[in-house]
């Protein structure tokens, strides 16, 4: 039995790297014949000295292709439209410009679109999911309805493949209609997004205030975040308003973001949290403070390291070794402090700060 079984195995393998070599080959073949067509020059006048029309040639191209390749439309056992299509697709990250306009219209010409239009309105999940990220892929604007109603669908896969690929379609001006759209965002799909928002740097900052109007805690959160880490200070003003009646989810990032961003129009509401009866809100606004370096918080700061909670001491610590020469002050004086706990965190944050310390005898607060 093991020797049937080892030899079906064998079979197995067999066949399947016959499969592989014959797509393998196939799919040269069919890079060979569309290259001719991304490639072909456009001539600028016809015989007649006239301009040429670019659609009407570009057309004869995709013609010459399907009849090389013998793709009749509306044939979509024909393996090789298969191959075309598998072929298309490796080929449309590597690409730009009129290639690219090229590879676009062709996914079109072989019904390519359409096909993944209706694969988003499959039954099953991963051909939902497929046709979201192949529609990305071949870049048509048609794929946007199908793409947004997807952004509902009850798999998160299915959801982050649209999202991305109507940030891949329509660039920045598709992300606050996406963001607006989203109940709720997995941490994969922030990862996801956050790469291509990123990329889109400053112009995606009004996109984000907007999706702030979300009435969802997940997808305002995530707007913050951003926000904080693209620095931007136009952001500020919609952070400050917010902060105010926003869910303690949102609040928490929304200090941490305006300390990052570093406007000092953002100190009053950090002062306020920093006195907040909610001991993470302290503490996250003890790190704002510090990410601001501002001596005008030193005094809060100093009384938090004092008489607060152990981890509201390190937030408050760390946060005076940034806040310059007044900070640094209130450090040396804590070391002297009774309390052992006051002292070993200004020690600690001294030391990390570079500063030469020289504790003398603990003396009672004052």
């Amino acid at each position: 039995m093991i020797a049937v079984g080892s030899i079906g195995l064998i079979v197995s393998k067999v066949r399947s790297a016959t499969i592989e070599t014959k797509k393998t080959k196939r799919d040269i073949a069919t890079h060979a014949a569309l290259n001719q067509y991304l490639f072909t020059e456009m001539p600028g006048k016809d015989a007649s000295g006239h301009v040429e029309s670019i659609s009407k040639r570009l057309e004869e191209l995709l013609n010459n292709l399907s009849f090389e390749l013998d793709i009749k439309k509306n044939s979509y056992n024909n393996t090789r439209r298969h191959s075309l299509k598998r072929v298309m697709l490796k080929l449309t990250t590597e690409v730009t410009g009129e290639t690219r306009f090229r590879l676009t219209l062709a996914f079109e010409y072989f019904d390519f679109v359409a096909e993944e239009n209706k694969a988003m309105q499959d039954s099953r999940w991963w051909l939902r999911a497929k046709g979201c990220k192949n529609a990305g892929l071949m870049r048509n604007e048609s794929c946007l309805p199908f793409l947004e109603r997807c952004l509902d669908d009850d798999n998160d896969d299915v959801r982050i493949e649209a999202a991305q690929s109507m940030l891949d379609i329509g660039g920045v001006q598709t992300l606050s209609p996406i963001l607006m759209r989203l109940k709720d965002m997995s941490p994969w799909m922030q990862v996801r997004l956050s790469k291509s928002i990123f990329g889109f740097g400053e112009h995606a900052v009004v996109h984000l205030v907007e999706a702030m109007r979300s009435p969802y805690p997940k997808v305002q959160g995530f707007c913050v975040e951003i926000l904080g880490m693209l620095g931007d200070v136009k952001a500020v003003p919609t952070l400050l308003e917010y902060i105010e009646y926003a869910v303690p989810y949102v609040k928490h990032k929304s200090l941490i973001a305006l300390g990052k961003i570093g406007d000092t129009r953002s100190i009053p509401i950090i002062q306020k949290f920093l006195h907040s009866p909610d001991e993470q809100l302290r503490i996250d606004a003890s790190k704002a403070a510090g990410s601001l370096s501002s001596p005008l918080l030193a005094y809060d700061l100093h009384w938090m390291l004092v008489k607060d909670t152990m981890n509201v001491k390190l937030a408050a610590g760390e946060a005076l070794a940034r806040s310059g020469e007044l900070g640094v002050k209130s450090l040396q004086y804590a070391i002297n402090l009774e309390d052992e706990n006051v002292r070993m965190v200004a020690l600690q944050f001294l030391h990390e700060a570079g500063v030469p310390v020289q504790a003398s005898q603990p003396q009672g607060e004052r």
